[in-house]
């Protein structure tokens, strides 16, 4: 293996294109010049929102500045995720990080003065002006928070703080992408460079010495930087719990629930359905290590990728990959099919080459008029095309969204979000199994669906746990420190593994730092949430047809006009009950008794 190239030594279609974002650094300079003078326009409107149509031009003018704003962010985040090593970039999100907390000040007298005027004279309002129609959700879900909306001036404050409060998932995310270095793995004369663009191919090469070697080099890498992570997360802990309790929420997970309108019992259901099915978990890993001739490691399940599979993934391209995602959601039909074509072989969307500096994991970003852009590191297999099909889920719900919203909506909840990547996940998925013709392609499909309900049914459930007492133990004046976090999480890691897994301990609990998912409060749980509806909603498609498809379709544009519970309730899945998470569970069961039937 070579070492990996420079960012600037990738071919171009291998990266996306962010000059259809700002075509030059120098025009991006223009625009975040531009943005700073928007906090002005926001001046005129303070303490005179006293009619409908003053209402209407704040409520525009804001978030047309906003918008503009977080093209400015988006650019010099983007161009931070593939070069991390590049510390021009890391300066520009430094600015348009500071210009976004100074405009969210200015803007901070909106709510307040919108809850001032009344829930009464605000429907007055849009009987007055057809245009604040559009807004109706917006005031509903705005009364709805009114017992946490503060006085105009903390709010002022709250959005101040926002930027320095920022700061610790910056810490965590300069140490982890740009200061942390690896070994790299030496075999068989052959050296291979270890990054975290390049350890999820080496932890599926077919010599068990090179696994282990590669995740002992990745845990390692991350130990150096304990301390310095475990004081960063337990910032971002502390300082998100300092909001709840500034908004007077009982508790951190109560206001990250709120958020969404998400009822309490649609969390607990998930961590209780979790550990009910421990013991299909157990069965899994024990059948792994029968397979593994008796012996099952932690780098053969690694807890931030995919499991070392029982037989080696077919050799795809990304481009073969591209168009056998295009056939397996062909039954949504060419609405959904064309455009997405479109992104992957001509607007370059996908960021997929391997290089220095690129920062760990995949992920979906964009905004109302930008492309729904794709980060990820291509490796020539099954596992790679599985996560462009998830990662063109989110693209594809953003597309829809933006397309049929205004801005005020052009977004959706997390909640959400991972519905729609877990969806194209297994519709691709039900093609791969259809065309399969021998029990090793069966197999093989059935390790990348493995790896997939590993991370989003095993892993963060158990990362969900772990966070609940994270902030629970904060929450009662208690510490973060890197040994008890690695403490906890290994606790948890043994109760799923059911003793069939053998880990080293301190290796193994530095897992909790590959997760920059915790720097999102109660973020991870909505993964397994995502992946129980999203396999529900596939069964619904496959069997029902055009009239499911179109459901779904609808579900897509909805974004945030809706709350997401009544968005799911769109496309025929009720998540205030417990079934589609015990439906998800019971896909997980079908699979490990065709894995124990496969292997013998």
């Amino acid at each position: 293996m070579r070492p990996l190239p420079k960012r600037s030594e990738l071919p171009k279609e291998q990266t996306w294109n962010l000059e259809a974002l700002f075509p030059s650094e120098a025009a991006w300079r223009q625009a975040l010049e531009e943005a700073k003078g928007y906090p002005e326009a926001l001046a005129p409107f303070a303490g005179r929102l006293d009619s409908p149509q003053q209402v209407l031009r704040a409520l525009e003018t804001y978030h047309e500045r906003m918008l503009a704003a977080m093209k400015v962010f988006q650019y010099a985040s983007l161009s931070l995720a593939t070069d991390g090593t590049n510390p021009q970039y890391s300066r520009m999100v430094g600015e348009a990080r500071a210009v976004l907390a100074r405009l969210a000040a200015a803007g901070a007298y909106l709510e307040p003065e919108l809850l001032a005027l009344g829930k009464e004279r605000l429907a007055a309002f849009i009987e007055q002006e057809p245009a604040l129609a559009v807004y109706r959700h917006y005031f509903e879900a705005l009364e709805a928070r009114r017992p946490h909306i503060r006085s105009q001036e903390v709010e002022a404050v709250l959005a101040a703080a926002a930027d320095p409060l920022a700061g610790h998932s910056a810490t965590a995310y300069a140490a982890t992408n740009a200061d942390m270095r690896f070994r790299p793995v030496e075999h068989q004369g052959e050296r291979y460079p270890v990054a975290h663009s390049s350890v999820g191919e080496l932890l599926l090469h077919e010599s068990e010495a090179v696994r282990r070697a590669a995740w002992e080099s990745y845990a390692d890498g991350h130990l150096a930087f304990q301390n310095t992570l475990a004081s960063a997360l337990q910032g971002s802990v502390k300082s998100y719990a300092f909001l709840a309790r500034t908004r007077g929420y009982p508790s951190s997970l109560e206001m990250a629930l709120a958020k969404d309108h998400i009822p309490r019992s649609v969390y607990e259901n998930l961590l209780a359905i979790f550990q009910e099915n421990l013991p299909t978990w157990h069965r899994f890993f024990r059948i792994r290590q029968k397979a593994r001739g008796g012996r099952l490691y932690a780098h053969d399940v690694p807890i931030y990728d995919a499991p070392a599979p029982l037989v080696p993934s077919p050799r795809l391209t990304f481009w073969q990959a591209a168009e056998l995602i295009c056939r397996g959601m062909a039954p949504l039909g060419p609405a959904y099919v064309e455009p997405m074509r479109r992104g992957l072989f001509e607007e370059r969307w996908v960021d997929w080459g391997q290089n220095q500096g690129k920062r760990a994991g995949a992920f979906s970003s964009g905004l109302k008029g930008t492309y729904p852009y794709i980060l990820m590191s291509w490796s020539d297999d099954l596992f790679s095309l599985s996560t462009l099909a998830h990662e063109l889920g989110h693209s594809m719900h953003s597309y829809f969204t933006r397309a049929a919203q205004p801005i005020v909506y052009a977004r959706y909840s997390l909640f959400l979000a991972e519905v729609a990547s877990n969806f194209n996940q297994a519709m691709v998925r039900a093609l791969l199994l259809r065309e399969a013709r021998t029990r090793e392609e069966r197999l093989a499909v059935l390790e990348e669906a493995f790896a997939n309900f590993h991370r989003y049914l095993f892993v963060m459930p158990t990362l969900a746990r772990l966070e609940r007492e994270l902030y629970e133990r904060v929450e009662a004046g208690g510490a973060l420190t890197a040994p008890y976090l690695s403490e906890r999480l290994v606790a948890l890691l043994a109760e799923g593994y059911g003793g069939a897994v053998e880990f080293d301990e301190k290796r193994l609990g530095a897992g909790w730092m590959h997760f920059s998912h915790l720097y999102n409060p109660f973020y991870v749980y909505q993964y397994a949430t995502g992946i129980a509806a999203a396999n529900a909603l596939v069964q619904r498609v496959l069997r029902e047809g055009e009239a499911a498809a179109q459901r779904y379709l609808e579900f897509l544009r909805l974004g945030d006009s809706v709350y997401p519970l009544e968005a799911l309730e769109v496309a025929s899945i009720d998540m205030s009950r417990p079934e589609p998470i015990e439906e998800g569970f019971a896909v997980l069961r079908q699979m490990v008794d065709e894995l124990e039937r496969l292997v013998g």
